[in-house]
């Protein structure tokens, strides 16, 4: 019995035995398997996220080859507009025909030229000009001297034009005394080569400086004139460049009356530093007015000091015009000035009137025929003129005359006028 049970007992022992050791395997065998779920699942998240690095790379490989395109379809414009502007340019094609005035300095370099050259509107793209004369060697041996270029000159042109001193233009500085008169001016300009006489006194008659100058538009007598720019040419000391036009002469003396003139008083006698045409107004006149009347007393007045008594006598003569030429001597025929200036205008004197002409010359401006001031100026006059012109001397003198030698004698009445022409040797 006791056997039996030890044997059972023994039997049951090896099968939990054999039961645990089997669990026990059961156990190892699961925890392997969740170890190479743990690392499939690993591998799989590497996997994972080594498509999405590679996918990320691909997209951001994709971008930059994009905005590198960009870039180089951009400057790719860029390059091919600056060609095309610069062969262009090169060639003046597009550029409109006028000619313009440059001044190449001495010893000029290519930057110095180019810019110059920009300035002016002879070329539009600097840089290239500045490529074009380096390739073509001709980055040096710039000229000095004034050059007139036209604006449709391409590279080569340009270049070989201001490096050949024999087409720079000569300047000639000619002064022009007051009281100068337009045909004087005109003989003056053709005697130094600046430009031809009758295309300067053409010019003088026209209406084409009226846009730029606006007190020419007050000439509303231009038929009446023998010139309308008589008065206007300022007399001065100018610089012109040999064989420039009439036209760009006659600028340079409307730009002098117009910052002499209209704009500020250069006086250096005057308190009153406003603009003649502002004091003219003041005074009751026009400037148009002032201007003939400081023409008169510029050919007349002997010396400034008689600029204000003959200033004077013209004012004097002038008041009568409102009682039909009486002075307040009871004088009549006051109302004409009588001045001998205006006699052969537009001449200066007889003897320089034509042949042809003189035996039947009656001026229209001739003061002795006609009453009041004549129709324009007769010379164009300094400041010192316009000044008398201004302030006229108080005197009650109607008559003036000078000697040879250029002694004044005034007078209030014509019997002493008469014995002031005999002292004056000129009876």
């Amino acid at each position: 019995m006791e056997d039996h049970e030890n044997k059972g007992y023994e039997d049951y022992n090896i099968d939990n035995l054999n039961s645990m050791d089997s669990d026990n395997t059961q156990v190892y065998d699961v925890s392997k398997e969740m170890e190479d779920i743990d690392t499939g699942r690993n591998d799989n998240d590497n996997k994972k996220e080594e498509k999405l690095k590679i996918k990320k790379s691909r997209k951001n490989g994709c971008m930059f080859n994009m905005v590198w395109l960009v870039l180089l379809v951009f400057i790719s414009v860029l390059i091919t507009r600056y060609a095309l502007a610069g062969i262009n340019d090169m060639l003046a094609i597009g550029r409109s025909s006028t000619i313009v005035t440059v001044e190449i300095p001495k010893n000029a370099d290519l930057d110095t030229v180019s810019s110059i050259l920009s300035k002016q509107g002879v070329i539009q793209e600097e840089s290239f000009f500045k490529m074009y004369a380096f390739i073509t060697k001709s980055r040096s041996g710039f000229s000095q001297g004034i050059y007139e270029l036209r604006t449709d000159m391409d590279y080569e042109a340009i270049l070989n034009y201001i490096r050949n001193q024999s087409n720079s233009k000569d300047i000639v500085e000619i002064t022009f005394i007051e009281g100068i008169n337009v045909q004087e001016c005109a003989d003056l300009l053709q005697k130094n080569e600046v430009c031809e006489k009758e295309e300067f006194l053409k010019a003088c008659n026209s209406d084409e400086f009226d846009e730029k100058y606006e007190f020419l538009k007050a000439v509303n007598n231009k038929s009446n004139r023998y010139y309308k720019l008589e008065g206007y040419l300022f007399p001065d000391t100018y610089e012109f460049y040999r064989g420039e036009s009439a036209q760009d002469a006659i600028k340079r003396f409307l730009n002098n009356y117009q910052k002499k003139v209209i704009k500020t008083s250069s006086s250096s006698d005057s308190s009153d530093k406003t603009s003649i045409k502002d004091r003219a107004e003041k005074n009751g006149r026009t400037i148009e007015e002032i201007l003939c009347i400081a023409s008169i007393i510029q050919a007349e007045a002997a010396n400034k000091e008689d600029m204000y008594k003959v200033s004077s006598v013209i004012y004097n003569r002038l008041n009568t015009l409102s009682n039909g030429g009486k002075s307040t001597k009871g004088e009549f025929g006051l109302a004409h000035l009588k001045v001998d200036c205006t006699v052969w205008y537009p001449y200066r004197s007889k003897n320089v009137v034509p042949q042809d002409k003189v035996s039947k010359f009656v001026s229209r401006y001739n003061t002795y025929n006609i009453e009041g001031l004549p129709a324009g100026p007769i010379c164009n006059p300094g400041l010192e003129a316009f000044d008398a012109a201004l302030n006229p001397a108080n005197t009650d003198y109607y008559y003036f005359c000078h000697s040879a030698s250029g002694e004044a004698f005034y007078a209030k009445t014509n019997d002493v006028h008469e014995s002031n022409l005999k002292k004056a040797g000129l009876k």
